[in-house]
């Protein structure tokens, strides 16, 4: 059975990481960057860990994992060095919540795959549990084809959306506009970029 591809919106959501060493420690920093409230349940901590609880970027339970660690959290993450544990973790958890075992997939109910970034862009790869490792090489060559410059492309094609979406103009010629600004010589020309965002400063219907 396929895995059905899906982003989510953690901002403000509770998360439960169980474990706090170096694999833990990227889970943690992924879910700080999307927005989400960490939890971080383990006796003993990696000094990466450790920082962001004194840097109060986390929760800290200094302890090992009981089920009542799951109530009221929305993401449950099984990071420990024990596979024992991270079974347990996951057959703690409820119905209503979404979890993920590090080191057995089959025993959570979502995956996180490779990603890579480039400010609003977001290209994931994932192999179903098959290779992390192949998803990451991967991940390394479409970083070579999607580079840097595709981070103030994007803010640029944000920003000249929302002028078209909101302009007079027919919806033919917003179409047509949306299309050929995605064109390569847009994401090479910041000239072109600014004559295009400049067009809506004078009469709309010109263009």
């Amino acid at each position: 059975m396929e895995s059905y591809p899906i982003m989510l919106n953690i901002k403000g959501k509770d998360a439960v990481v169980v474990g706090g060493g170096q694999i833990a420690y990227r889970k943690i920093v992924s879910l700080i960057q999307a927005g989400a409230s960490v939890t971080v349940v383990s006796p003993k901590l990696h000094a990466n860990v450790e920082k962001l609880f004194i840097d109060k970027q986390i929760s800290w339970r200094n302890k090992e994992f009981e089920p009542t660690d799951l109530e009221a959290t929305w993401i449950v993450i099984a990071a420990t060095n024990s596979r024992e544990v991270n079974a347990f973790v996951a057959s703690s958890a409820g119905n209503h919540q979404l979890v993920n075992v590090v080191d057995n997939q089959e025993l959570g109910n979502f995956q996180v795959p490779a990603k890579l970034s480039r400010g609003k862009l977001t290209i994931s790869v994932a192999t179903e549990g098959a290779s992390p490792g192949l998803s990451k090489v991967i991940c390394n060559e479409l970083g070579e084809i999607y580079d840097d410059s595709y981070e103030q492309y994007l803010s640029f094609l944000a920003v000249a959306r929302e002028k078209v979406k909101h302009s007079n103009m027919s919806k033919k010629t917003k179409t047509k506009l949306l299309k050929t600004i995605t064109n390569e010589e847009y994401r090479k020309s910041k000239d072109k970029q600014r004559a295009f965002l400049e067009l809506f400063g004078r009469n709309e219907e010109c263009v």
